[in-house]
């Protein structure tokens, strides 16, 4: 039955003496079939359960192993035997005309058991089949022509392919939601996907402002550098990227940036000459709340109606072409990975966790066999210690709130661990710079040092509040007290906040005794107008003088050379400056760079 209609669920009601007809039996077998398939559509997801391996027999025939599989209607596809097939013989080989094919396989009915029907609907004597054979049916289709079959994971995981060119393929995998304190897996894949063997080299930046590697870059450097790859080789990088804490608190999505992308391949260089942006979107939840949530919110009708290729892609076959003559040179298993994961099996691989504690292997459901590991370096998928931290949260304080009274912040993770911190807020006030544009300003402190031109009154947009924070050092958390004391009409706050480590603190003031070797920037924080240049002069304490390495911690914070002349962004704000010795990188120190559109005027 190729009905691919569920509803409406109607069965036949039986009563004594009824006149059963062949459209009554017809709507008995839709009626449990169509059931079965709902259900299936459901909960069994498309995909192979079992078997369907397809090995190259000889020249011209494969081996297709029995199995079974369901397709996107939740129909059952079981080849009931093994059995050696012609490439000749099967749906499109003749239109084929690359030297790479896929190997579909499809549900297929098929009448059975002719016989003559005496009381035939359009006339006697006719003939009718007793039977439907339920079957399956092979196709072969140029791979050019097969599109990537969406999988249940797309949801959740943005493909990003950078570039192919019908030899190799260069994609990327990166989540496309952020779970409340978690960090994230990049992805990223070179694959081989044309024939013979050759020699690869690939590079770009991943701009991520927003996070950290594993040795606290903000801008990661992503690539590979000659690499010897055969038809249907991969290599696979991965790297660690761990979130700023604020991300979770400004409600909307951060961007990582895709950038200077080059391959070489046969001594030629190919560059993308645009930025790929991604966008990924914060959620404040766990990664299964959240993934249960959004899989149940979504709704069956649109479930049931979207469009779906029917066939199962089984194998790709690559193939050499000698005049008219089609030879098979390989066969590599299913290339999108369409395999069905059943709750026998989910237990067997839960209850094998227990007998392997320490396997540090991560889950690849959908996928049977694992990708090579990389032979070349991989960063290490853990967390750099980090000394700074900082962020933003609204403060509710009501409208015509009471002068008298002390409102108080929840309790807001800094993110840099357990021991003591220390914390500084301020108010972020933003205003209109013209049209699409917004410029912010941070007091800290007394904010009625900051008068008019006049010097008698203080900016009417400032407002005039106390401010204190309690640290807890045990939970590292702290909570921001404030009080106001003017009455306002606002509603609420914008509260910047600065944490630092209080080891790093005691790096800049610890007094030269003891023999330990570190630097020290004097002043450590300097104060400069957009665009405005300024040198970074370390000194060495209990060390010789040496070359330094400068590092901007903000992607956007400017630019700095390595003689540590930095030249200011245009844009205001706070911008950290790490400085790191050449010959050990372990002994480093900040400076931040204050950049004011009011030093310029000055």
């Amino acid at each position: 039955m190729l009905n691919r209609k569920y509803f409406p669920f109607e069965r036949n009601s039986y009563y004594f003496g009824k006149l059963l007809t062949a459209k009554d039996f017809e709507a008995e077998q839709r009626y449990f079939n169509d059931k079965r398939r709902f259900l299936n559509r459901l909960t069994g997801a498309d995909g192979i359960l079992s078997g369907l391996g397809v090995i190259r027999a000889d020249d011209a025939s494969v081996v297709i192993q029995a199995g079974c599989a369901l397709d996107a209607s939740g129909r059952e596809i079981v080849a009931p035997e093994t059995r050696v097939v012609k490439l000749s013989t099967i749906e499109g080989f003749a239109q084929l005309t690359s030297s790479c094919a896929y190997l579909g396989i499809s549900y297929q009915e098929t009448p059975a058991d002719r016989v003559y029907a005496v009381m035939a609907q359009e006339g006697a004597g006719e003939d009718s089949y007793n039977r439907v054979r339920e079957g399956y049916k092979l196709t072969l289709l140029d791979e050019a022509l097969v599109a990537r079959v969406p999988q249940p994971i797309d949801e959740f995981i943005d493909r990003q392919v950078i570039y192919s060119d019908g030899d190799i393929e260069v994609a990327q995998y990166l989540p496309r939601y952020l779970p409340l304190g978690s960090s994230i897996n990049l992805r990223v894949e070179l694959r081989k996907i044309g024939p013979g063997a050759e020699e690869y080299s690939f590079c770009y930046e991943l701009a991520a402002p927003n996070f950290e590697d594993a040795e606290g870059n903000r801008s990661i450097q992503v690539g590979l550098d000659h690499v010897k790859l055969a038809c249907g080789d991969c290599k696979v990088l991965n790297y660690i990227l761990t979130p700023e804490p604020h991300v979770w608190s400004g409600g909307g999505s951060v961007a990582v940036t895709i950038t200077d992308f080059a391959v070489q391949r046969s001594g030629e260089v190919f560059n993308l000459n645009q930025n790929i942006e991604l966008l990924i979107k914060p959620v404040n939840s766990g990664l299964e709340e959240f993934c249960l949530a959004h899989l149940y919110s979504k709704s069956m009708d649109k479930l049931l109606e979207e469009s779906y290729d029917e066939r199962l892609w089984i194998a790709k076959i690559d193939l050499i072409r000698q005049d008219e003559q089609v030879i098979i040179d390989s066969v590599a298993p299913p290339p999108f990975g369409q395999y069905t994961y059943n709750a026998q099996q989910l237990m067997l691989l839960r209850r094998l966790e227990q007998y392997y504690p320490d396997s540090a292997a991560p889950r690849t459901y959908g996928a049977p066999a694992p990708a090579q590991p990389p032979e070349s370096y991989q960063p290490e998928a853990q967390a750099a210690v980090r000394d700074t931290a900082c962020g933003v949260f609204e403060l509710g304080i009501g409208l015509g709130h009471d002068q008298k009274e002390t409102i108080f912040s929840d309790e807001i993770m800094h993110g840099l661990g357990k021991g003591p911190v220390y914390v500084q807020v301020g108010v972020e006030y933003i205003s209109s710079a013209g049209p699409g544009e917004e410029v912010s300003e941070i007091l800290l402190g007394d904010v009625d040092l900051f008068a008019d031109a006049d010097g008698n009154a203080r900016d009417e947009r400032v407002y005039n509040l106390s401010a204190a924070i309690k640290v807890l050092p045990e939970r590292g958390t702290f909570i921001v007290g404030l009080r106001l004391h003017e009455t306002t009409g606002l509603i609420s706050l914008r509260i910047r906040w600065y944490a630092f480590r209080l080891g790093e603190i005691d790096k800049q003031l610890k007094p030269a005794h003891g023999g330990e070797r570190y630097i020290l920037i004097n002043p450590d924080t300097i104060v400069l107008p957009p665009k405005g240049t300024a040198h970074i002069s370390p000194v060495f304490i209990n060390m010789p003088t040496e070359a330094c390495n400068f590092r901007l911690v903000d992607a956007e914070g400017g630019h700095i050379d390595q003689s540590g002349v930095y030249t200011a962004p245009a844009k205001e704000g706070v911008y950290e400056i790490r400085v790191e010795a050449i010959s050990d990188p372990s002994i480093y120190t900040h400076a931040f760079a204050i950049v004011s559109q009011k030093k310029k005027e000055e």
